[in-house]
């Protein structure tokens, strides 16, 4: 195996020949760059003498190289400019989403992590669909396996969620300055925020994120025994009575009345198991999760938790953006009261029975993982339009698994 050094003194002729990808069915891989620099992407080490996109995709192509990734010429940096969306650029091409990509797609994703892995999305369409981004989890690895979140790891992208273009480009990626700015996406995010969280001026030090290019295989999720988790598909203030799915009841009566009828409309297993993700100043939500040493799974197979425990010690490993039919959320903001370490927060919207927007009610960002932020983020106010998270408290043995290529009705017609 050739050195660090020697893999460095070569990665820049394979970046310019850009090796093509072959033929026979793969899984694609992304991940996001262990360096960082700011937005003028010529100036970065690696940068192969290209400009722009160029130097991108080149920067993209010798960390690949360098970790030993598979096909390593045919890594594309997400980034736009003004006149090229990553949607196009991914795909080998060049121009518009809106009018119509310019040259032949050479055909994008889905894609898993660095270590092929963990799956990080679905195909180019479905990742760029705003109203169900197929994103399964975080990308939140570099290309040498090393785990980030948070915005110190964020990575330029100047890419709205619809893989077009933003307003702020660093002028195209070849400026590095102050008077311009680039916007930027977080690694320990799903919906929206994965590519379009901040706007970040451009002497700034960001990562770029790398996804390999060509039409990758799809491997299914297969079950294992776990506790089931979802996110609300529909919404309401912090007075629970008014939801229509409260059954009459108010408080965490009502939160779990809402959790209860939706899972048995979407033919779940153990329905009347299922309990709302909330505290109030009598109850804390760690204390309604009854089962101690069992997994904690979405409906679309996706690991949450290991435990209990692990979710209360160290946050979700997975974003809760998945209701309870298995589809993947566009608005994620949830109702919790509820700090990290599944404990009451001051604010819960008087005991989750007040739609009045001078009473406050502590929520949590649904596709955000690895920190408290899924449960903790900030108080708002309760005459605002929030989701629940809901968790079963028992086990699901066998279960007919979700095929993430084929079958999205696996529930909705014929009950487990």
């Amino acid at each position: 195996m050739l050195s660090i050094r020697a893999r460095i003194a070569v990665v820049a002729g394979l970046v310019v020949i850009g090796l093509a990808a072959p033929s026979a069915a793969v899984k694609r891989r992304a991940f996001v760059t262990s360096v960082a620099g700011n937005g003028n992407l010529a100036s970065w080490p690696l940068s192969g003498g290209g400009v722009g996109l160029a130097a991108g995709d080149n920067i993209c192509r010798a960390r690949a190289f360098i970790a030993d990734l598979p096909n390593p010429g045919s890594y594309y940096a997400w980034l736009s400019t003004a006149s090229t969306d990553a949607y196009c650029h991914v795909q080998g091409q060049t121009g518009k989403k809106a009018t119509g990509c310019v040259g032949t797609a050479t055909g994008a994703g889905p894609w898993y992590r660095y270590d092929g892995v963990g799956r990080f999305s679905g195909s180019i369409d479905e990742l760029t669909d705003f109203a169900s981004q197929a994103i399964y989890q975080p990308i939140r690895f570099d290309e040498l396996g090393n785990e980030l979140s948070g915005t110190q790891d964020g990575f330029w992208t100047s890419t709205l969620s619809t893989g077009e273009a933003g307003a702020d480009t660093c002028s195209g990626w070849v400026v590095g300055t102050s008077g311009a700015a680039g916007s930027t996406g977080l690694p320990d995010r799903t919906w929206d925020d994965w590519t379009a969280y901040l706007i970040s001026a451009c002497d700034n030090e960001r990562r770029l994120l790398c996804l390999e290019g060509g039409t990758s295989e799809v491997t299914p999720v297969p079950w294992v025994p776990a506790a089931l988790a979802f996110t609300t598909s529909v919404s309401g203030s912090g007075d629970l009575s008014t939801w229509p799915e409260a059954g009459g009841e108010s408080g965490l009566a009502a939160a779990d009345n809402i959790c209860q009828s939706l899972a048995t409309a979407a033919h779940l297993p153990s329905p009347e198991s299922f309990v709302a993700w909330l505290s109030t100043t009598a109850t804390d939500a760690g204390d309604r999760l009854t089962l101690t040493g069992t997994p904690i799974r979405r409906v679309d197979g996706f690991r949450v938790a290991d435990s209990k425990a692990d979710l209360l010690a160290t946050g979700a490993d997975n974003s809760l953006h998945v209701d309870q039919e298995g589809r993947y959320l566009s608005y994620t903001n949830l109702w919790t009261g509820t700090a990290g370490d599944g404990t009451a927060t001051v604010d819960h919207c008087d005991g989750w029975s007040s739609a009045v927007a001078t009473d406050d009610g502590h929520t949590g960002f649904g596709n955000a993982a690895y920190s408290e932020v899924w449960t903790q983020i900030g108080a708002y106010d309760c005459d605002l339009q929030h989701r629940l998270a809901c968790f079963s408290n028992v086990e699901v043995l066998f279960w007919d698994g979700f095929d993430l290529s084929e079958n999205t009705e696996r529930w909705s017609t014929v009950a487990p």
